[in-house]
């Protein structure tokens, strides 16, 4: 199956006017930017030109690993690099506003690790101060540029199965071990983990229509170390009540799933003229015309680390050409919508109107 190649799907730097204008400055040394953001900014060639931790260790540790020439704890003394064109920003929520606040004294782009926060009011101050303060602002909700969703969102745009009419996910994981702190995070599995999979939802669905509401329930095992469910059951639905929309999806996640080799991350989509589906390193198809055949195409490349150069190209694409990030501040609250309706469907047993999750509907 060739109608996908391995150049359109994976990061691509060679429509960059110059990439060596856009030095990064990584704010935050932790261990996704480590095992994450840097090895795929190494691997694809960007220009690193600096990183800061409030942590003197971290950064200095950070900076010798992978031969970034400067580093600080500071800051506003990162902001005085000339070299620094774009702030890869990969800190925890809570000190967000903060930062921002003193990048806005010599304004930078920035992408933010996602989400852009774990609750909608939170969310929306942060984008509310970064308009006021002209920061231009992206979410790294990286997870559309890993190469299996790549590839899987082609499939979708060429129309190759027909209308669609159902996307289903089924992911399983484990990630209940003690003393980690996500297992100390309120609704982690939904807002933090499960918002990959519910802004995918939003971002394979082919109609103009964003989610409308959506059910969902949990639950939790007696021994578990985390303090929330682990197990996600959702279904989402898109247009008028009714259910008179050609479209709608459903996503599952158990992520206490102990036994490893049962362990899956799989996509299906439907259409009037065939089946998508994909794991992580093979997308498979089966149309109508072609009875009996499943077609089957293994992937290159991997979501650790290619998405996070994926995401950042994409940003410094748009920067380039005086476009919007590619996820804005507006994309990435309908995306934390859905998990905060999630979280309040689970927890009050009702289908969860997304009008209901901005004041006064304003925004449904």
């Amino acid at each position: 199956m060739e109608f996908i190649r391995p150049e359109d799907y994976l990061p691509r730097k060679s429509h960059i006017s110059d990439l060596n204008r856009y030095g990064i400055a990584l704010i935050g040394c932790g261990s996704i930017a480590n095992t994450a953001h840097l090895p795929a900014y190494r691997k694809y060639g960007l220009h690193i030109a600096a990183c800061c931790d409030v942590s003197e260790e971290a950064a200095r540790t950070t900076a010798e690993k992978f031969g970034i020439p400067r580093w600080t704890t500071d800051v506003n003394e990162l902001l005085q690099m000339e070299e620094v064109a774009v702030i890869d920003m990969a800190i925890h929520p809570a000190p967000r506003l903060e930062v921002l606040r003193s990048i806005s004294q010599a304004p930078r782009p920035v992408l933010c690790q996602k989400p852009l926060a774990m609750d909608i009011k939170h969310a929306q101050l942060l984008g509310e101060e970064a308009r006021r303060l002209g920061i231009v602002l992206g979410v790294n909700q990286q997870a559309r540029w890993a190469p299996a969703h790549r590839a899987l969102k082609l499939a979708i745009e060429q129309g190759l199965i027909g209308e669609i009419y159902s996307i289903h996910h089924y992911m399983r994981s484990f990630q209940d071990q003690a003393g980690w702190w996500w297992t100390k995070m309120k609704n982690f599995n939904i807002v933090d983990h499960g918002v990959h999979y519910v802004d995918l939802c939003r971002y394979f669905n082919p109609y103009p229509e964003d989610w409308s509401r959506v059910h969902c329930t949990t639950a939790q095992l007696r021994e578990q170390n985390a303090i929330d469910p682990l197990i996600y059951s959702a279904n989402v639905e898109f247009g008028p009540k009714g259910g008179r929309h050609p479209f709608m999806a459903s996503l599952h996640f158990n992520n206490i799933a102990k036994a490893n080799r049962s362990h899956s991350n799989t996509w299906w989509v439907d259409g009037t003229e065939g089946s998508l589906w994909c794991t992580q390193d093979t997308l498979y198809m089966a149309i109508n015309k072609h009875k009996n055949v499943i077609h089957e195409m293994k992937l290159k490349g991997s979501w650790f680390p290619d998405a996070f150069a994926g995401s950042m190209l994409a940003f410094i694409t748009a920067l380039d050409q005086g476009q919007e990030p590619p996820v804005t501040i507006e994309d990435n609250l309908q995306t934390i919508a859905m998990t905060t309706a999630m979280v309040a469907s689970s927890e009050e047993g009702r289908v969860v109107e997304r009008t209901e999750i901005w004041s006064g509907g304003e925004r449904g």
